[in-house]
């Protein structure tokens, strides 16, 4: 009888302590959809707003293949998180190139994604060179 309440107890013990755990951990944060600020012939600026959990790390993975964009074999380039926003600039990309990104959150809770979206940088101009020429299409 005793071999079974020590374990039970333990148990017991054991599953109150990670749900105290849990709760003062809270939640992962979560991520709304990439929003492209800026786009030229070399660059990319965009930005995700989160709801849930603070960050403490974010930033973006990007390729020119969509299979390519993992978080092991893509390259990185880390964002800022201020006031529920996560704020990511690729820089020093090619002109006319098609990219795929996903930005990422994460806090002591756990790591979240956006979908992989796809953004083309436009082509050498002289407006685009200047880096100011906004995207105007969709």
């Amino acid at each position: 009888m005793k071999k079974m309440i020590i374990p039970f107890i333990v148990g017991l013990l054991c599953l109150t302590s990670c749900e105290q755990i849990l709760t003062q951990i809270g939640e992962p944060p979560v991520l709304g959809e990439v929003i492209f600020d800026r786009v030229t012939a070399d660059s990319i600026v965009c930005h995700v707003e989160v709801t849930g959990g603070d960050v403490t790390d974010c930033g973006i993975y990007y390729d020119t293949s969509k299979r390519g964009v993992t978080n092991s074999t893509s390259k990185k380039v880390e964002g800022v998180y201020d006031n529920g926003i996560i704020q990511c600039e690729l820089a020093g990309l090619a002109a006319n190139k098609k990219y795929y990104i996903k930005v990422y959150g994460m806090n002591e809770a756990g790591l979240s994604e956006t979908e992989v979206v796809e953004k083309t940088t436009l082509s050498r101009t002289p407006e685009a060179d200047d880096n100011k020429y906004p995207e105007t299409q969709p």
